[in-house]
């Protein structure tokens, strides 16, 4: 079997990305009580952000990912959130690199095999220097994860950005991935339509960018993507703040992405970062694929 191909079921799979309100007001407070948690629900995903540092032991990662293997939970990990391989600051793009080399120890302990990180931000650079610097020290990251041979299972997901002044837009991410066999694309269509201002309502809207993603990295990692989706505010600059699926006004709407999912058979590991109704709203997803699925 190919290394790369985790998803075997060939379907997708869905799953809140961090701990839901509903979570703890149903008295839980450890992660070791999610992945039965998440199986109640009938979910299959769960995503541990080291947003502020990558703070957990690899024994209780281990002891999490016994229970994901007992209840049939795959788990993926984000990076810390100030990566930034753009940086002009060598220390602080040196960092970057090892901020990824712990996450993937611990997703390694956890049994996962996705590693999700932000590239970098602009800075006061030109778009191009700032992008060529990313490159770099990405390449000097993807070098150093293939000397060490336990890594060599492990997917790291480049994510698409909501604001101007960060890395990571569709063909930047698409230009990453192209660095490497174990690098594939994580969409956030929430990031992707507040970046635009709203460019995302139609099934044709979302068919452009899986469209443009066959074109780019190929088939399997398209299939195989990681896909972040919630509903966020945006302004003149971009993403503001996640909302929740409850909201009407910015979107995106999932059901079009639904019928995108349907119609190309995309297999993508799909975490919901609502504001609070992660798991809800994950499960929601779950549904209108579901029902969409049964009629073809």
């Amino acid at each position: 079997m190919d290394i790369f191909t985790h998803n075997n079921t060939e379907k997708p799979l869905f799953g809140p990305s961090g701990h839901s309100e509903s979570f703890a007001a149903e008295g839980h407070a450890s992660t070791m009580e999610m992945p039965e948690w998440l199986s109640t629900r009938g979910l299959d995903l769960f995503e541990y952000s080291f947003g502020r540092g990558v703070n957990i032991s690899s024994k209780t990662a281990s002891q999490i990912g016994e229970k994901c293997v007992q209840f049939g939970i795959e788990m993926s990990v984000h990076a810390p959130y100030f990566i930034n391989f753009a940086s002009p600051e060598e220390q602080k793009a040196e960092n970057s690199v090892g901020y990824i080399m712990s996450s993937l120890k611990i997703l390694k302990a956890f049994g996962g095999k996705r590693c999700v990180f932000h590239a970098g931000a602009q800075g006061g650079a030109a778009r191009e220097e700032a992008f060529a610097r990313t490159k770099a020290k990405f390449a000097e990251t993807l070098e150093l994860i293939s000397t060490h041979p336990e890594y060599s299972n492990l997917i790291i997901c480049p994510e698409t950005m909501g604001k101007q002044a960060q890395i990571g837009t569709i063909d930047e991410v698409i230009e990453l991935c192209n660095m490497g066999d174990n690098v594939y694309p994580c969409v956030d269509f929430g990031h992707v339509n507040s970046l635009y201002g709203g460019i995302l309502k139609t099934a044709g809207d979302f068919e452009n960018i899986i469209k443009r993603l066959f074109d780019g990295v190929g088939e399997k990692k398209t299939r195989n993507m990681h896909v972040h989706f919630s509903k966020i505010q945006f302004g003149a600059k971009g993403e503001i703040r996640h909302l929740t699926f409850a909201d009407n006004i910015y979107g995106p709407e999932f059901e079009p992405f639904a019928e995108i999912i349907v119609k190309y058979g995309l297999a993508p590991h799909i975490l919901s970062e609502s504001a609070g109704t992660q798991a809800e709203d994950s499960a929601f997803m779950k549904k209108v694929w579901q029902n969409l699925a049964n009629q073809h």
